[in-house]
Parts: structure tokens; C-alpha cells; sequence
């Protein structure tokens, strides 16, 4: 047992790490007020420094066996937040589309029918939609957002049209809600590192993108599991599918065998898609056209091809390794439900599950990796958390590298490696670095 003042000392270092992180957030968003004002240089110098600190600071609260108090935990979580909603997009344009998607379907009744690019001699916008229009990326491709993001983008266009920061704080709104219900099911060190995660409050807060919404869904379906309520369980996770087609991974891990979820789960997916129309909104065009052509920091496709690219093709490459991926998920699928039934969060390894499909995904997005991060909270890994700061290197493209000669949304091939090589090698030696910084635990 260690002295009451050990907690005391280490809680004033946890004071320490959220003013110094505070600081920085404020540095950042100081810097981000128009679009394109803040650098790649300012965000990596924020964000690692930031995310070393909190790592630092569940060492030691771990290594002491002691709790961060939760009130501290939460404390500077919402203050980080509240300085990311001062903050323009970084390095972002997604929000352009989510704008557009919101007038479409206020507007005009729907998003899925009319690519943007259709809007290009249109007289009826006014000056601030011609500015949205005009930073769309690929106006000519439909969208690719699920019906239950829909409605919340149409929500936040009823608030202030055009305007980004509603947008801002439903997302806040969301992240905060997956922290307190993370705090119900796992110990405040580990939540710890999710509510000071730099990624989360850059890509959530700051840059509005929609995920978290989804991840809110699936970690209150994990919560209401352990109360045996089924119906709301599959009705959030037809909820979570609509925020991102992700979610479906998870159905027959968390739903399993109980019929009443799967109704609930189909019922709502079909109220949410009806007025959209169900296939429109549940595999929309732009989905499609994403899924056939888009690649994006993606080491094992490129691999691939260095390797064998005179033999297969693209598309071969694709189906080569979704058809691994769904050989493993079902393989995995068919050991876990013969085991005894244990709330997922403690049996199922979402962490691993999402981390291969985001290696045979052909894009992976830095947001992406929240659906991965609750399942490291349950099960903290260095690799995980490792890849929650070594994804920011995908910023690293064409379209943020001046004079790099690379096209907008191409990496170079040291970058992808300096970006996913240590995460592999972290995996390996996860269980060795374990016991050297856990020797007795």
C-alpha cells in the first residue's frame, strides 16, 4: 500500500500534464481559425507531446496501483474539448460535404440522389454554399455517409446553416458520452487514455468528423448487454451502422443468438433508411464508387503490388485480402461463441478485429481507429495506443507536403513505413514489454 500522500503527489502531476496539455490545445486552435491556417508541423508538435504525457501519466498511476480521480479525469477531458471547439478543421475538408449533405436533405429531401458536381450552374446558392460547394472533395461522386449521420447533419443545418461549429459540439457531445459510459465499464486509468487522446480530440472536436457518434452507439450497446436489455442493444448498433458501415463487424459478436436484437436491429435500420429509400441510404452510390477506386495509407495494398503488381492486379489485391480478412473474422466468430458468454467487452477483441480490417481496408483514415480505441481501454496495448499517434502521419500526403511531388492523397513509401513498421514490431513485443514495465503484476 503505498502513503496517502503518494496519491497526492501523483494527482498533482496529473495536474501538471492537463495544464501543459491544455496549453498546447490552446496553442493549436489559436493557430486554426480559417481553413488551412494550422500546419502539419503544428499538429504533430502538439499531439505527440501531448499523447507522451498521458501515456506517462497512466505509468504512473499503474505502476503506483493507484486510480486517477475521476473528477480530475473528466475535468481536463472537457476543458481539451471546449478549447477544440475554438478550433477551425485541421488539415480538413470533410466538413464541406457534411454541410452540403445537410442542405440536401433539408432542402431537397435527400443527399443520396445528386452529387454535388450537379450543382455547379446552379443560381440558387448563396455565397457561403458556393464556398462549401467549392471545397468539396470529388463533387462528382455522391456521398458516401449512412442515414443515421444524415440526420444529424440535417439537425445541425436547422441550427445554423452552412455553419461547422454545430457540428462541433454534437461531436463533443458524443466523445464525452463514450467517456462516461467507458468509466461504467472499465477502471479510470485506462479511460484516461482515450478522454486525453490527442487524436480523438483533433478528429472528434476539432475537425467534426462524424465516427464517434457511431462508437457511442456501440459502447452504451456494450453497457445495456450487461443489463440484459437486447431490444435497445440491437436498435444502438443498427444505430452505429448508420453512422459507419464498421459497425456491422461487431453484430454477431454482440448480438449472437438473440432474435429480439436482430428485429430491433432490423426495424430501425429500416425507419432510418425509409424516407431516404433503404437501398439509397444503406449502400449508397458514393459508397460503391469509394469502395472500387479509392486508396489511401494503405501498407498492404501497396506492398502487394510492389511485390507481385506485375501479375495482380488492383482489384485482385482487394479481394485477395477482404477474403483474409473474412476468413479470419469467421474463424474468430466461430471460437467465440463456443466460449462461455461473457459480457463482450471483457471477451471480445474488438482492438484485434478492427486492426485487421483496417489493414485490408483499401483507406484508413485517422478517425478510423476510434472504433478500435474502446476495445483498447477494455484491454490496453502498447501497439494500440502507439497507432493513435502514428496515424497522424497520414496527414503526411501530397496535399499537405508542399513541393513534395506527390499527388494529393499519396503517401511516400518511407513514410508508410515509418508509420506502420514500429506499430508491427510493438505487436510483437507487446508481452515483453509487459513484463518489463510490469514486472509484478
Amino acid at each position: 500500500m503505498h502513503a496517502p500522500n503518494s496519491k497526492t503527489k501523483a494527482n498533482h502531476i496529473a495536474i501538471a500534464a492537463g495544464l501543459l496539455s491544455a496549453i498546447a490545445y490552446g496553442y493549436l486552435a489559436s493557430q486554426s481559425q480559417y481553413y488551412g491556417d494550422a500546419t502539419l508541423s503544428q499538429l504533430l508538435w502538439v499531439a505527440g507531446p501531448c499523447a507522451c504525457l498521458s501515456f506517462a501519466l497512466w505509468f504512473i498511476y499503474e505502476r503506483r496501483d493507484q486510480q486517477i480521480d475521476v473528477w480530475l479525469l473528466l475535468g481536463f477531458a472537457l476543458i481539451f474539448r471546449l478549447i477544440g471547439l475554438s478550433s477551425f478543421p485541421i488539415l480538413e475538408d470533410d466538413f464541406y460535404r457534411y454541410l452540403w449533405d445537410a442542405r440536401m436533405t433539408v432542402e431537397h429531401g435527400s443527399p443520396y440522389a445528386l452529387a454535388p458536381a450537379d450543382f455547379f450552374a446552379s443560381e440558387n446558392l448563396n455565397e457561403r454554399f458556393e464556398t462549401i460547394l467549392d471545397g468539396i472533395n470529388y463533387p462528382e461522386v455522391k456521398t458516401v455517409y449512412g442515414p443515421t449521420i444524415q440526420w444529424v447533419f440535417a439537425l445541425a443545418y436547422l441550427i445554423s446553416p452552412g455553419e461547422v461549429w454545430p457540428l462541433q459540439l454534437f461531436m463533443g457531445i458524443a466523445d464525452i458520452a463514450v467517456i462516461l459510459i467507458l468509466l461504467q465499464l472499465a477502471k479510470p486509468n485506462s479511460v484516461l487514455l482515450y478522454a486525453w487522446s490527442p487524436l480523438i480530440i483533433k478528429e472528434f472536436v476539432i475537425s467534426a468528423h462524424p465516427d464517434v457518434l457511431g462508437v457511442a452507439c456501440v459502447v452504451l450497446a456494450l453497457l445495456v448487454i450487461q443489463r440484459k436489455q437486447m431490444l435497445f442493444a440491437g436498435a444502438l448498433l443498427a444505430l452505429a451502422c448508420g453512422v459507419k458501415v464498421f459497425a456491422v463487424l461487431l453484430l454477431p459478436f454482440i448480438l449472437r443468438f438473440s432474435v429480439r436484437a436482430w428485429l430491433a436491429f432490423g426495424v430501425t435500420a429500416a425507419l432510418l433508411a425509409l424516407p431516404f429509400g433503404l437501398k439509397q441510404a444503406w449502400v449508397p452510390d458514393g459508397l460503391s464508387a469509394m469502395g472500387s477506386s479509392w486508396l489511401f495509407n494503405a501498407p498492404l495494398y501497396f506492398l502487394i503490388d510492389a511485390l507481385f503488381g506485375s501479375w495482380l492486379s488492383i482489384t485482385a489485391i482487394k479481394l485477395a485480402l477482404l477474403g483474409s480478412l473474412a476468413i479470419g473474422c469467421g474463424l474468430y466468430l466461430l471460437n467465440y461463441l463456443k466460449r462461455e458468454q461473457l459480457p463482450p467487452h471483457l471477451s471480445l477483441r474488438g482492438d484485434l478485429l478492427y486492426a485487421g480490417l483496417f489493414l485490408c481496408a483499401p483507406a484508413l483514415n485517422a478517425w478510423y481507429l476510434v472504433w478500435l480505441l474502446p476495445f483498447a481501454v477494455f484491454r490496453p496495448s502498447v501497439w494500440a495506443w502507439a497507432a493513435s499517434v502514428f496515424i497522424f502521419l497520414s496527414y503526411a500526403s501530397g496535399i499537405n507536403l508542399n513541393n513534395s511531388g506527390l499527388e494529393p492523397y499519396e503517401h511516400s513509401a518511407w513514410m508508410l513505413a515509418i508509420e506502420f513498421i514500429p506499430l508491427f514490431l510493438l505487436y510483437l513485443c507487446a508481452p515483453y514489454l509487459k513484463r518489463i514495465f510490469f514486472p509484478v503484476r
